[in-house]
């Protein structure tokens, strides 16, 4: 921090404890850190705490907090949208329910990457009640995919895959900030062993996958930390698609590859 003038703020400075709620019930003392002339504790998660970046942390990691964050600021939005519905074509509709509303969602959506339904499903009702503003629905319908798809608007998860995959090709073709390019390497030439008539070419457009001990092999947390969802992601796509050359080009196949998993071909 001295090297970049940085200098650390003691009051707006938080300790968070984060773990498995068993083993965190298990603690036998009182956390804390001595700074400059304060002591500092522990948070409880409540309120405005445990925000980092616009993301609401939680002590097991569940994003619980975050989710329910994002469902009340878009609801807000879409019911201020609402007011003024019969004043709006539908293009603007459109338009304002991506730059409002499903920017929203897709902040940090890398995060969603591996949780569980009930969140995913929290998250796509937000989409829907987008879909009942733009077309003037009211109640819930059976279907919205046929209205998403007329919008091309992919589904939450999809929306997950799309901007994972996009990180991993940043990554890949090397303009992703260092840190990440540190955190989640691509897989290194010299690793592959040399070539015989025997083997097959080498795939120089995969991410390196971490081996962890068999015991946080089935782990549902590991599974969605970034190292291991990115290379998951990006290392099942065709290698036509991650070696493509320019981003554009990659963000189009990849967005046309979704919209046709997630809507069908026709």
């Amino acid at each position: 921090m001295v090297e970049h003038w940085l200098k650390c703020n003691e009051s707006k400075t938080e300790l968070l404890i984060l773990g498995k709620s068993s083993a965190i019930d298990k603690l036998t003392f009182e956390p804390s850190v001595r700074f400059g002339d304060v002591d500092i504790g522990p948070i409880d998660f409540k309120g405005t705490s445990g925000k980092t970046l616009g993301i609401y942390m939680d002590e097991n990691l569940t994003l619980e907090r975050q989710v329910n964050s994002v469902r009340k600021h878009c609801g807000m939005l879409l019911k201020n949208l609402w007011q003024v519905n019969r004043c709006l074509d539908f293009s603007t509709k459109v338009l304002l329910v991506k730059q409002l509303v499903i920017s929203r969602l897709d902040y940090c959506n890398i995060l969603y990457g591996g949780l569980p339904k009930k969140l995913i499903a929290r998250l796509q009702k937000v989409l829907n009640s987008c879909v009942r503003f733009i077309y003037g629905l009211h109640g819930h319908q059976d279907d919205y995919l046929p209205y998403l798809r007329e919008t091309h608007i992919l589904p939450i998860e999809q929306r997950v895959v799309f901007k994972s995959c996009l990180m991993a090709y940043k990554i890949i073709h090397g303009s992703a900030p260092d840190y990440l390019c540190e955190q989640i390497p691509a897989e290194n030439v010299l690793d592959v062993p040399r070539r015989t008539r025997a083997t097959t070419v080498p795939d120089l457009f995969k991410l390196w996958y971490p081996k962890l001990s068999s015991v946080n092999a089935s782990s549902k947390l590991r599974k969605r930390r970034p190292s291991v969802l990115l290379p998951d992601l990006w290392n099942a796509l065709p290698l036509d698609l991650r070696s493509l050359t320019t981003v554009e080009s990659f963000k189009t196949r990849l967005k046309t590859r979704l919209f046709v998993e997630s809507f069908g071909a026709d």
